[in-house]
Formats: structure tokens, sequence, C-alpha cells
């Protein structure tokens, strides 16, 4: 063998050991790779909206707030979308939880979601629309009966819900409801002092207080007197006859006077025969 083969026959030799180690890497990665099971893809469900629910509304809590039973007796909190009542502590609250008794309490009603996502408020509160099975949305008609106005929507930081541009145009053309306070009654004036009928009077030294006079006694009726009875008349008394004197009974008899009883004039013991006080009988 020449010096020439000799230097070919061991490049040639150099070139199969190395192809061979290469050969050899790549079957021990390929059986690495092999060996690692791919992680699983994890997909995000997003839970679906609540169905729209039939049911009653019961109570009215204020304008903006409502309470439904549905036929199972199932009681929810409902706070309606978008739109914003009076407090019941100011004058316009309790005009706007009548209006709202007058849309829809004792009313079957269907209530939504708004589309936007929400479905509990930090309350605890349904979030819902309120809507009559006349197709009445009552917040939209609080809204245009001035008892509410838009908000909570996507211009306040929250997601915009379904019926957000209907109600905001609905408030720029309604007026609020502005309640008008009840008039105080002033109080009555005080009674006129009564003058002070004792003063100077030692029976009453406290110049602050007034004593009324004593009222005038009413008038009593003065009764008729009793009819007196009539005192009997007095027996006529005997006429007095003059003195006279007669000298027989037939002077007495003459002049009229017979007969002569005791003690009148003329009467004598002599011309009385049988003494009994009356002579010339």
């Amino acid at each position: 063998m020449t010096r020439k083969s000799m230097v070919i026959g061991g490049i040639a030799a150099a070139v199969l050991i190395v192809g061979g180690i290469a050969a050899a890497s790549t079957n021990k990665g390929n059986t690495a790779t092999a060996s690692v099971p791919a992680a699983p893809l994890t997909v995000t469900k997003t839970a679906p909206p609540p169905s729209p629910l039939t049911t009653t509304v019961t109570r009215v809590v204020d304008g903006d707030t409502v309470e439904t039973t549905d036929t199972a007796g199932t009681v929810l909190t409902i706070r309606i979308i978008g739109i914003d009542a009076p407090e019941m502590g100011t004058c316009e609250g309790p005009p706007a939880a009548e209006a709202m008794a007058a849309i829809a309490l004792n009313h079957t009603v269907t209530l939504q979601t708004g589309g936007d996502g929400e479905d509990l408020d930090k309350y605890g509160r349904s979030l819902r629309y309120v809507d009559l099975d006349t197709a009445t949305d009552a917040g939209l008609t609080l809204i245009r009966q001035g008892h509410a106005i838009a908000r909570y929507d996507s211009r306040d930081g929250y997601g915009k819900h379904t019926r957000e541009d209907s109600y905001i145009a609905a408030d720029a053309l309604t007026p609020n409801y502005v309640c008008t306070p009840v008039p105080t009654q002033e109080p009555a004036p005080a009674p006129a002092p009564v003058p002070d009928t004792n003063a100077g009077s030692d029976d009453n030294d406290d110049t602050d207080v007034h004593v009324a006079p004593a009222p005038e006694p009413a008038p009593t009726q003065e009764r008729e007197p009793a009819p007196q009875p009539q005192p009997e008349p007095a027996p006529a008394a005997n006429p007095v006859r003059p003195s006279a004197y007669y000298a027989n009974c037939s002077a007495a008899r003459a002049a009229g006077a017979a007969p002569l009883y005791a003690g009148e004039p003329g009467y004598s013991s002599k011309l009385d025969r049988d003494k009994d006080g009356v002579a010339c009988e």
C-alpha cells in the first residue's frame, strides 16, 4: 500500500466516525423530545347571563328599587338598571316611590339583564330591567315622569347597558320633578294679658301673675211673692149713739132707740125690768 492510499483511507475512516457520532446525537435528542407530554390547552367559558324571569312586584322600596315574588315564593330585591331616583329621606323621594308603585306594584313583570355582564350590585341586589307585560319599561317610564335620571352607565365608569342611549335621551328631554315643601303654619298669637284687678293689694304680691276678675253672678229670676191670705174683715162695730136720756120706754120708742142695750146711751137699769141688759124690749 502506498503512502497516498494510507492517507485516503484515514480520511475516509475519520468521516465515517464523525458521521456516526452525529447520527447518534440526533437519535438521542429525538428520543428525549418524544418522552415529554404536551401541556393541555385550557379554555375559559363565560357563564351565560340569567334568563328573563317572569314574576310579580310585591313591594316598592323606593323609586329605583323593588321586591318581586314568584309563584314559588322566591323573593328578589331588584335594583333597576340605568336609573337613579331620589332617596326616601328627601322631599322628592316619596313621590318617586309612589310613581313606581303606580307603574309596577302588584303587576306581572319580566326581569332582564342589561347586557353589560353585571348581575348583582355590591349590596347583593339583582341588577335588572323591569318590563311590564304591556311592554312598558318601568325605569324609562320613571325617567319620562321626571322622578328619576339616567345614571350608573358607561358615563360613570360602568359597562354600557343595552338601553343606555334611550335612557339618556329621555333624561335630556324631561325636567326633574321638584317637590314643593309643605308651608309651615305660624303659631297663633298669644292672648292678651288679663288686667290685674288686685293691683296694689297685699293678697297678690307677684306682679307677673294676673288674677282674672270674678265672673259676675248670673241674674236670678225673681219669684213672684206668694199671695198672702186676706185678713177677715173685722165685725162692724155697733154704731155709737149720742148721749141720751129717756124718762120711760115710751120716750125711747118714740125716739126710735128701743130696745136699749147695756152700755148704750139712754140705757138705764130702771128701764130694764128683768135686768137682762136689754131695756124697753
